[in-house]
């Protein structure tokens, strides 16, 4: 193995350097989840949503380091599912990159019927389905360039989000500091309890009601490992990139969120139908900001949305070259790029427009909800795919290049709260429900695993087998 780099690439171009691959997983994670989510959140817990930002921000670090040890040791395109078909069994491993595949879809429905809603900031009465449908066919497109222009692309989108988040924390923080731009009132901390409720107006059950909003906001960062398969030199490059975003994406999301619920009583974000972002610049008197900080907004839900295509398209073109998914989606065009796994994942996204269609209001929520179970799943299996990686290399004695610290309490302790925050989305009555999809899809995945993989692998295993006796 060369720099790093598995002899069997599949056919993909390797072509996304360091800072593609930061900042492809920057506009993965960084999307309308915390944008437009985030007073979502606030509505369910009140201030004390910070509390749960927090706590998922340890989990994804968490999981992150896991997930930085295996890809720097085997950088493959399939990433966490090729893992789990190697350490767990093939079934292990078509299940979570099935499950992976659906919180990706999912995701970008939910992402898109946020956009919707975000275009109505100009023109309240404008059907929010037709955005979506827009941009659905726009980043479809996007996705079957070079994949170097690609990450181009995404490279230009994230540091727009990362300068809007960065205007957001520097304006809020002078409003906190200074009292300018809110008649001169020095408001500090107190935001965070003197409003009605105080601190924990709906107690520790707002809180577990948010934990699905939360999780969903920090999910697709381990896209991060998918791009392994197309980078350079991923043994120099993952672990500079896994160290970088995991301490970005913890400064902006719980550097804003804190922002946001000090500069503003949480009972005015609660009645934003928008963005909170948006609330500010409007609030400060610079409608033009507002404008501009909208239309940042927007473009981070695209590239989010771009950055989901790519990743699913990813997981279903690894999961067919392994024979568990039909053998043409395996398909590059001349770009070197997975069309048909492309082609596949924007039609079954194209089912959340038909979803907003019908329910515009409260669509977002349902797919959260339902994509937070797909990524806890995943993470969950991340974890303990680690587990078994770091005995099987222990007992091979030999050396990682970037080791999981504090092993193995650190992923243990971050498997028991993944548990709980399941245990929460499964027991609040606001996301129970849509829950169930990632649960039938889950079933769905088994009895198509059992109906037409199992019996492929077990003809192969008795091939084998009359070679053998012969």
């Amino acid at each position: 193995m060369k720099n790093g780099q598995e002899p069997h690439s599949e056919g993909l171009s390797r072509s996304l350097k360091n800072r593609h691959i930061q900042f492809l997983a920057l506009g993965g994670v960084i999307g309308v989840g915390l944008f437009y989510g985030a007073s979502q959140a606030v509505k369910v817990a009140g201030p004390a949503v910070i509390i749960a930002y927090i706590l998922a921000g340890v989990v994804v670090a968490i999981v992150m380091r896991a997930l930085g040890e295996m890809t720097v040791e085997k950088p493959v395109a399939g990433s966490f599912s090729r893992y789990a078909g190697d350490l767990l069994g093939p079934r292990m491993g078509f299940l979570t990159g099935g499950m992976w595949w659906f919180f990706w879809v999912a995701t970008v429905m939910s992402e898109l019927a946020a956009i919707g809603k975000l275009i109505q900031f100009w023109f309240p009465g404008f059907p929010a389905w037709i955005p979506g449908l827009i941009a659905l066919v726009l980043f479809t497109v996007s996705n079957l360039l070079v994949v170097k222009i690609f990450g181009e692309l995404e490279f230009v989108f994230a540091i727009l989000k990362v300068l809007a988040i960065l205007a957001f924390m520097v304006f809020g923080a002078l409003i906190i500091l200074t009292g300018i731009f809110s008649d001169g009132k020095v408001v500090g901390l107190t935001n965070l309890w003197a409003n009605e409720g105080g601190f924990l107006p709906y107690g520790w059950m707002g809180i577990v009601m948010a934990v699905s909003l939360v999780i969903q906001a920090y999910s697709g960062i381990e896209t991060l490992a998918v791009e392994a398969g197309e980078s350079d030199n991923p043994i120099s490059s993952m672990p500079k990139a896994f160290r970088s975003v995991t301490y970005r994406i913890s400064f902006f999301y719980v550097g804003s969120i804190l922002i946001m619920l000090c500069a503003y009583p949480w009972t005015n974000l609660a009645h934003e139908t928008g963005s909170p972002y948006v609330l500010l610049f409007t609030q400060i008197g610079v409608p033009a900001a507002a404008t501009i900080i909208n239309i940042l907004i927007i473009f981070s839900g695209l590239s989010s949305c771009n950055t989901g295509v790519y990743g699913g398209s990813r997981i279903l073109f690894s999961m067919a070259n392994d024979k568990m998914m039909p053998a043409g989606i395996t398909k590059l065009n001349k770009n070197k790029v997975p069309y048909i796994s492309i082609f596949s994942t924007s039609i079954a996204i194209s089912i959340g427009t038909i979803i907003t269609y019908f329910s515009p209001d409260y669509v977002y929520i349902w797919i959260t909800s339902a994509s937070a179970f797909a990524s806890i799943f995943t993470w969950i299996v991340i974890i303990v795919l680690e587990l078994i990686f770091r005995q099987k290399i222990s007992k091979q004695n030999q050396t990682l290049h970037y080791p999981m610290p504090l092993w193995p309490g650190l992923p243990i302790l971050g498997l028991i709260m993944l548990v709980l925050a399941l245990g929460c989305i499964l027991y609040s009555p606001l996301t129970r429900l849509s829950v169930l999809s990632g649960v039938i899809w889950l079933l769905i995945l088994i009895i198509y695993y059992q109906l037409a993989i199992a019996p492929k692998n077990r003809e192969s295993i008795k091939e084998q087998d009359i070679k053998f006796e012969k």
